[in-house]
């Protein structure tokens, strides 16, 4: 009937979807692939106990963690025009705790400063507390 052949015009898509996503160019290639990952995904699924309707519907969730995402350790200094907003808000983060340690930023100057009032005053109530009599 028709709604039996829309939902098989679904699924082919899905499955063109899933190889365009996967970059295979033949057929043959993707049927391989297809049967591995169903090998994959049948241990996945002893593996991971399924909740609510998971088992039932397949759900995409784009905020999801996708295998593809580079890690910022692994990213050039040059390259982050293509990295994501969170990425680039991590290698921010990671400069700045460098250049936190190295004592170059305003901050830890302000830091150091204060620091060596307090150990100028503590040096002197010392000194004070020796030289008075007891």
């Amino acid at each position: 009937s028709r709604e039996e052949l829309e939902e098989e015009r679904k699924k082919d898509e899905e499955k063109q979807r899933r190889r365009d996503e996967r970059g295979y160019d033949s057929p043959s290639e993707s049927e391989e692939s297809e049967e591995e990952s169903s090998e994959e995904s049948e241990d996945e699924s002893k593996d991971h106990k399924k909740k609510g309707v998971e088992g039932l519907i397949e759900v995409s969730n784009p905020n999801r963690a996708r295998k593809g995402q580079v890690k910022t350790a692994n990213v050039a200094a040059g390259e982050t025009s293509q990295l994501t907003r969170r990425q680039k808000e991590e290698l921010a983060r990671q400069n700045y705790q460098r250049l936190q340690l190295e004592c170059k930023t305003d901050q830890a100057q302000k830091d150091l400063a204060r620091l060596a009032i307090i150990r100028k005053k503590r040096e002197e109530e010392a000194a004070k507390n020796a030289a008075a009599p007891k």
